[in-house]
């Protein structure tokens, strides 16, 4: 069951700030990070760079076809050893009060642009773009997130990287979606971000979960000004979903089927690939800010054709930006049912635009798709969840990042699509807010700062070196194995 327990990095801090916790009150920006001289006084130096695989089954039957002529993907993985210095970040010029920027649009367009630029020029190779340095996370090759009766199959992808993020039932995305349609994603860490990657696979061999924040008296957090950008592509097509027209389209190796029912049975070849056609339709940032109400805010855009915009990148509209999840407004206090409608007014630590809102719904589309009582999901993200009731959930080892998922879920037969204003007590625990660097639950070892994709990329080393042998190595046994049996 969750719990607001801190890291087990245990001191006279960290136990204040449990007590602030327990009685109620906000601790912002999780009682403010660790300077970056401390971190890097105390660093890890000796690193080993450049052993993670760029994609699933690289060298073992997952390469591209001698026909193939395209770019191949490449993991940006020269993680810095020191923190580099702070850029002047176009978000730092906006005030916040009350735990949240006073102008959230502009903050919102501010991260967007930061993560743009220099990376449209190269299609998202990162480790071309000329103006910053960006880098990926290892180990999302093996991506056992879905498919987990044949581990490793959502890995990524050879052409960009891409991993399989979730498959969209028919109706999700509009009336005219008669069939699923597949997600596919790629995240790119800014250099403030791959830091703390970067001290946690130090060794390769022998990860340390509780070493994103080198200084022992911390929290295990991200430095401030951490960045992440994430693409979401679909292969859904313009009939299925017209808002979809000219929107930016790549080819990916993806599956040959999309109907996940398929993949669920059947031999390994109901895990085939092939070239195809994705497209561009959400945009995710996420950005470590010590202003923020919980060290953290976390945005989202939906494309729409139909909006002003010379490119597909100019018809990203933003959609919401929040810094909270306000765990004391339950769903009866803002929805008047399953269906709504929903009053997000008292929702005050989040900001949604209620034009793009409207216009996402216009039917025949079902593109909003806003999160739990109003709280901000991304358009194509889970409508029983929300943007940061999700990403808090990021810990080793991993736990459900939704109540419908947990044991206790399945005992008081939780669902947030039939009967959301059910066990509030219960629910309301994963809409809380965790401060940066703060376990999740008492079942998680370390927290991982809000990065679901480093809390995945822990947990895939762990079921790849941990569980299964046939992959042998000569290094001595990771230590996160023997924690795991603890």
């Amino acid at each position: 069951m969750p719990n607001r327990v801190l890291t087990r990095r245990v001191g006279a801090r960290a136990c204040a700030i449990l007590g602030l916790l327990l009685a109620g009150a906000v601790v912002a920006g999780a009682a403010g990070a660790t300077e970056d001289s401390a971190r890097n006084q105390l660093a890890q130096k000796d690193c080993v760079r450049g052993k993670f695989k760029d994609y699933h089954l690289q060298g073992t039957g997952g390469d591209p076809a001698a026909s193939y002529k395209g770019r191949v993907f490449r993991l940006s993985q020269d993680y810095p050893n020191q923190i580099p210095p702070r850029e002047d970040f176009p978000w730092a010029k906006i005030p916040f009060k009350d735990g949240g920027p006073v102008d959230p649009e502009a903050y919102l367009r501010a991260l967007l642009a930061y993560g743009l630029e220099g990376n449209v020029d190269v299609d998202f190779y990162v480790e071309d773009n000329k103006i910053r340095k960006w880098y990926g996370m290892p180990w999302m090759d093996w991506n056992t997130e879905v498919a987990s009766d044949w581990p490793g199959t959502d890995g990524r992808e050879f052409v960009h990287g891409f991993t399989h993020e979730f498959d969209s039932s028919g109706n999700t995305l509009s009336t005219l979606q008669h069939d699923f349609v597949d997600t596919w994603s790629g995240a790119y860490l800014n250099d403030r971000a791959a830091f703390g990657v970067g001290q946690v696979y130090c060794d390769p061999d022998n990860p340390k979960p509780g070493a994103l924040n080198p200084d022992p008296a911390g929290l295990n957090d991200f430095p401030d000004g951490a960045f992440i950008i994430k693409l979401l592509f679909s292969t859904v097509t313009e009939d299925q979903l017209p808002i979809a027209k000219n929107a930016l389209e790549w080819q990916a190796h993806v599956f040959v089927n999309d109907d996940p029912s398929w993949r669920n049975k059947g031999p390994a070849s109901r895990f085939e690939r092939a070239l195809g056609p994705i497209r561009l339709i959400q945009i995710d940032v996420s950005v470590r800010d010590e202003r923020s109400l919980t060290g953290w805010l976390l945005g989202t855009f939906g494309y729409d054709g139909n909006a002003k915009g010379a490119t597909p990148w100019e018809r990203m509209v933003p959609f919401g930006l929040q810094w909270g999840n306000n765990p004391k407004v339950t769903f009866a206090q803002t929805c008047a049912g399953p269906d709504g409608p929903c009053d997000r007014s008292k929702l005050t630590e989040q900001w949604i635009n209620e034009e793009a809102a409207e216009n996402l719904t216009r039917a025949p589309l079902n593109f909003n798709h806003l999160g739990f009582g109003g709280r901000l999901a991304g358009p194509v993200d889970n409508a029983k969840a929300s943007c940061m009731g999700c990403h808090q959930t990021a810990g080793f080892p991993t736990v459900p990042i939704l109540p419908e998922f947990s044991a206790n879920g399945a005992v008081l037969k939780l669902d947030a699509g039939k009967r959301p204003a059910t066990d509030q007590s219960f629910r309301m625990m994963y809409y809380g807010n965790v401060p940066s660097g703060v376990v999740f639950s008492d079942s998680q070892l370390q927290s991982s700062d809000y990065s679901l994709q480093l809390s995945m990329s822990l947990q895939n080393y762990a079921s790849r070196r941990c569980g299964d042998q046939s992959e042998p190595s000569s290094a001595p046994a990771p230590e996160i194995c023997g924690q795991l049996l603890a």
